[in-house]
């Protein structure tokens, strides 16, 4: 199993560090490039979303191809960039305030039926415009918001190994601390203090209390994302989204942080270029 995790590690990584870094920025066929990439995963993790929420009959099998349609179609509010704003706000709002409640009483997707079509698209759309978003930023930008949910995953999973006893949230995804999320959150915050702020649009600009103060929030999010999808993945009674990644699992299962990570990045930093 840890075999086959690093070889497609290796193999995934620099398929994703190329797409970031060598796609074209502008221009048509750039801009398109990378919007067909973001595409393309929003899709695959859509095929998993569907198999994984229950939907049924004709919705289930057309899911993949309405979410191509309708990313497609939304791909084109990166140039209404305030109508933008907004999505990724309604987004924020869902990762900060919905999701602490969905947690806590745990409600099952299946209860919802083929309604889940639109959970899916509330949770998939926003991150994957997101990274179209970002990306103006420059590749570097996209890059180091992308670390911090590597930074908080790699950090909570050695604290928890080492000083993990207390559960974080047993019912949902037992090998989780308290330890751990508090050395995923150590873990993110110094990557922060070091991080270049010049890599983000007037990000020189803003003290390092506000910085430090946005890297809490999306530590938070992040762990919420994971234990979100990990009682998805309960309440269905799998174990993973599906096994296009041996080792990893699914797509969802390597993107379940950067969902709710997203979509927040994307707002602060388009409300900064916007106001």
């Amino acid at each position: 199993m840890l075999k086959a995790r690093i070889l497609t590690a290796l193999l995934l990584l620099p398929i994703v560090l190329a797409a970031i870094f060598l796609l074209p920025q502008m221009g048509v066929i750039g801009s398109f490039a990378w919007i067909a990439f973001c595409g393309l995963v929003v899709v695959v993790a859509s095929w998993e979303w569907q198999r994984l929420s229950g939907m049924q009959g004709w919705v289930a099998k057309a899911y993949p191809l309405l979410s191509a349609l309708l990313f497609a179609a939304l791909s084109q509010l990166v140039y209404r960039p305030s109508l933008l704003l907004g999505l990724m706000l309604g987004a924020s709002l869902f990762w900060l305030f919905i999701t602490p409640c969905w947690l806590s009483k745990k409600w099952k997707l299946a209860n919802a039926g083929n309604l889940n079509i639109l959970l899916g698209w509330a949770l998939l759309m926003p991150a994957g415009l997101a990274l179209i978003v970002l990306r103006t930023a420059g590749p570097w930008a996209l890059l180091a918001v992308l670390a911090i949910a590597w930074v908080a995953d790699s950090a909570a999973y050695f604290f928890g190994k080492a000083f993990g006893k207390h559960k974080l949230a047993p019912q949902i995804s037992p090998g989780k601390s308290w330890e751990g999320a508090i050395g995923g959150l150590f873990g993110v915050l110094v990557y922060t203090f070091f991080l270049p702020k010049y890599l983000f649009f007037h990000g020189e600009l803003l003290a390092l209390s506000v910085w430090l103060a946005i890297a809490v929030v999306l530590t938070a999010v992040s762990v919420m994302g994971d234990l979100l999808e990990s009682l998805f993945k309960r309440q269905a009674g799998i174990k993973d989204s599906s096994h296009l990644l041996p080792g990893h699992g699914g797509v969802l299962d390597r993107i379940d942080s950067l969902l709710a990570i997203l979509p927040i990045a994307a707002a602060i930093y388009l409300g900064f270029l916007l106001f």
